[in-house]
């Protein structure tokens, strides 16, 4: 059977407006893609005077992955707001398997907290879970290295977010320093580096702007434009881009702060220092201070010709001789996605449908159910699992 397509149970006319709006953002399209080859032609030479090379080499290092997988809808069944997550964890030594470790866990909130809190507290808990898992692991990879998905700090946004609503208590409180913990002493063991998967860095065009102001509210410009995708389009393969090489001891994060005030035509006197403030907050607000983050460096790595740079976070304490060996050894990135193999291998073990938070609720409810026969009256099943609780998810 023919699957029904949606843009056919239209209106006609709704249909017709439909392709004349598809026809409009198609032209908006190719028009961006024409000025960004002009814009990638004139950042070359600048992008290729800082890259080196990043050189393969054939030694063997252990390398673990921890990566978690939370469901992305909540199920508001059985009187609560439910979520799972998965971690998982494979530990690589020259490409082969030598051991993994799973984990599942479950997210459950009152319905009566807001939808945007309860997502908040259900990243930091399931990035609690990842970090417990990688502190775990650091025994079995003390003679090699250990890979986490994302920034070591990037938990913090989901703390600001409850503080900014009001809403975080005691509880909020002690899972963020729990995390906090566990996160430093990845950071001491200078054995673990974060790679960041889905990056919004922008500091290219933040260090553009700060050399050529003509480039502050120009619409046009690489203040709007991702690192990712500039780089991935002029860096050759077998290259990294070491960002202090262009924002000196200044995390990546002021220097993308720079690029969004560029874009918005926020600009003074001393950009550089109202960046250091707006990037820094977010951190002093927390109680963690400045002085963490800035112990922190980024790089790009081109490793494959046909994959996009991969973003990774370290910090100062790690020797880059020891993380030229680890990135350089052949096999170690995926040439599809350009990420690193042992990551993309935990993530696909891992990843939950959007529609298995369902299964698990009904799973849940139906053993419930089967304990519950006999205690309770039909009445008061009747008003808890149909009348109080409709199938819904959010």
């Amino acid at each position: 059977m023919m699957e029904e397509v949606e843009w056919l149970k239209l209106p006609h006319d709704l249909q017709y407006k439909f392709f004349e709006e598809a026809e409009r953002e198609s032209d908006r399209i190719v028009d961006a893609v024409i000025k960004l080859q002009q814009l990638i032609s004139d950042l070359k030479s600048f992008i290729l005077s800082n890259i080196e090379e990043l050189g393969f080499n054939d030694k063997k290092v252990k390398v673990a992955a921890v990566d978690g997988s939370r469901s992305p809808r909540l199920s508001e069944r059985l009187g609560v707001r439910y979520g799972v997550f998965s971690v998982g964890a494979v530990v690589l030594l020259g490409g082969k398997r030598v051991d993994e470790k799973y984990q599942a866990g479950q997210f459950k909130r009152k319905q009566a907290f807001s939808q945007d809190v309860s997502r908040y507290f259900f990243s930091l808990l399931s990035t609690y879970s990842e970090r417990k898992m990688a502190v775990d692991l650091l025994d079995e990879v003390k003679d090699g290295f250990l890979i986490i998905d994302g920034s070591f700090y990037g938990f913090v946004y989901s703390a600001l977010g409850m503080r900014k609503q009001g809403l975080f208590g005691d509880n909020e409180r002690d899972l963020f320093n729990r995390t906090l913990k566990l996160t430093e002493e990845l950071l001491r063991s200078g054995r673990v580096i974060g790679v960041i998967k889905r990056s919004h860095t922008r500091a290219i065009g933040g260090f553009l702007a700060l050399k050529n102001r003509d480039l502050v509210g120009k619409a046009e410009s690489p203040v709007t434009i991702i690192d990712k995708l500039l780089l991935s389009a002029i860096m050759p393969e077998g290259t990294l881009l070491r960002y202090e090489r262009i924002t000196g001891d200044d995390p990546v994060y002021v220097y993308t702060q720079l690029a969004y005030m560029a874009h918005r035509g926020i600009w003074d006197e001393d950009p550089l220092k109202i960046a250091r403030d707006r990037a820094y907050e977010p951190y002093r607000v927390m109680g963690i201070g400045e002085d963490a983050v800035k112990k922190l460096r980024r790089m790009q790595v081109k490793s494959h010709l046909d994959a996009p740079v991969c973003e990774i976070e370290y910090p100062v304490t790690v020797p880059f001789e020891d993380l030229r060996t680890l990135l350089g050894q052949r096999n170690f990135f995926n040439e599809a996605t350009g990420l690193p193999f042992a990551l993309d291998m935990v993530d696909s073990l891992i990843s939950l449908d959007p529609r298995f938070t369902d299964e698990y609720v009904s799973e849940v409810e139906a053993r419930a159910l089967g304990k519950i026969q006999g205690k309770v009256s039909a009445e008061v099943l009747r008003w808890f699992f149909d009348l109080l609780n409709p199938q819904k998810s959010t």
